[in-house]
């Protein structure tokens, strides 16, 4: 990729195919697997937006441990 402007062709599909595999492979993960990991990415994700506005209390997370 340049240092200007956009990606060329092959960087782009490169790009879009290594998305796919991974989409394809997430898309596979047992359940409990995808939960662990949406509830981690709340977990990061909740200070960042209690940082910037007082969050209602249904935005608030539950405290459970998987």
């Amino acid at each position: 990729m340049s240092d200007r402007g956009r990606p060329t062709q092959e960087v782009a599909a490169d790009l879009f195919r290594a998305k796919a595999e991974w989409h394809y492979r997430q898309a596979r993960l047992p359940l409990r697997e995808k939960v662990r990991i949406l509830l981690e990415l709340q977990r990061q994700d909740h200070p960042l937006l209690k940082r910037h506005r007082r969050l209602e209390w249904w935005e608030e997370p539950w405290t459970i441990e998987p």
